[in-house]
């Protein structure tokens, strides 16, 4: 009998050790998820002359990511220098595989993006100094829409040390004060309208 009560104590001993040890993974899997696993550069396109910063990817076949991007434009004439911050959430709905390489495809990328200027001469409600209405949007923040492509090498399993795949990527954007500005100036050539981003991405 007392056999029988040390092996049932010990079968419970080891189910909820089991239980804890899988709680303890449920937690480091989420803490893990929160690690960034992308590293970006990128030129122009609205954020900054030069912009670069973490990201995360997800979903199925990670066709979505979020970027953090801390951009800097230089002083120019007799204005400031700038540093921007930007977040940009994107959807890459497909992926094509170059066959017998390592090379691979997204051929459509989809963007939205909350840039701002971190300094104070712009601002989110119009300063005092004005007349009422001469600023009727923020000049702080800019919300930006982006189409793009992105192309990719896969390092083999056996090459990899810092990484697992660089990639190359464009973007063509536009935003919310163009739009308004072609909807109050009916002369503006559309191309003058679209901003050109360019960049490179490291993935761990």
């Amino acid at each position: 009998m007392l056999l029988g009560a040390s092996l049932n104590a010990a079968a419970e001993t080891q189910e909820s050790l089991s239980a804890y040890e899988h709680r303890m993974a449920l937690r480091v899997e989420r803490w893990n998820r929160l690690i960034p696993r992308i590293a970006l550069l990128q030129y122009a396109g609205g954020m900054g002359t030069v912009s670069t910063g973490p990201g995360w990817s997800y979903a199925r076949d990670h066709c979505l990511e979020t970027h953090l991007l801390l951009g800097f434009i230089p002083k120019r004439y007799n204005r400031h220098a700038y540093w921007t911050l930007t977040a940009r959430e994107l959807w890459m709905p497909w992926r094509l595989h170059i066959p017998k390489t390592n090379f691979e495809v997204r051929p459509l990328t989809v963007s939205l993006s909350v840039n701002s200027i971190l300094h104070e001469d712009f601002w989110n409600s119009q300063p005092d100094r004005y007349p009422s209405g001469y600023y009727s949007i923020s000049t702080r923040l800019r919300f930006l829409l982006g189409l793009g492509q992105r192309f990719s090498y896969n390092i083999p399993e056996s090459r990899r040390v810092w990484g697992r795949r660089f990639s190359f990527y464009y973007e063509v954007s536009i935003c919310d004060l163009y739009v308004r500005q072609a909807i109050l100036y009916k002369g503006i050539p559309f191309h003058d309208l679209l901003t050109i981003g360019v960049g490179f991405i490291h993935t761990f």
